[in-house]
C-alpha cells in the first residue's frame, strides 16, 4: 500500500515554506492541488492550501502527520501559480494572494453529492 503525501502551505505569512502531510483514506477523494485543509503545526490547528500532490516526502514517513480535515475548495492550480508569481513580483507572502483567490464560503468538494447518496 502506498501512502499519499501532499505538500501544504500554511496560512501563516511569517512561515515561508510548505510542509508534508499524509492524506487519510477518508479524505483522499476530496484532496487536490488548491484544496483548503486544516493541519496540525507546532501544537496549533491552522488552515493551509495543498500546493503539491503525490510528493516524495522530505522526511521519513513515520514523522509525517495526517491532514485533520478538508475546509473547502480553494483556487485551481493555475491561480496558485499566479499567486506565487505575484508574491515574487511584489515581494509579499504568497498566502496573502492564496487567501484573496479563495472563495469566501467554498463548500467541501463533493459534500453535497455525498449527502444525497
Amino acid at each position: 500500500m502506498t501512502l499519499r503525501v501532499v505538500r501544504v502551505r500554511p496560512d501563516l505569512p511569517a512561515i515561508d515554506r510548505s510542509f508534508d502531510y499524509l492524506v487519510p483514506d477518508a479524505l483522499a477523494h476530496q484532496i487536490s492541488v488548491g484544496t483548503i485543509v486544516r493541519i496540525p503545526l507546532h501544537g496549533r490547528r491552522v488552515r493551509g492550501w495543498v500546493v503539491e500532490d503525490f510528493v516524495q516526502p522530505e522526511t521519513e514517513i513515520s514523522r509525517i502527520l495526517p491532514l485533520l480535515k478538508v475546509v473547502g475548495a480553494g483556487p485551481p492550480p493555475e491561480i496558485l501559480d499566479l499567486g506565487r508569481w505575484a508574491a515574487r513580483r511584489w515581494i509579499g507572502p504568497d498566502v496573502s494572494f492564496f487567501g484573496s483567490a479563495s472563495p469566501p464560503n467554498a463548500a467541501v468538494p463533493n459534500a453535497a453529492a455525498e449527502s444525497f447518496s
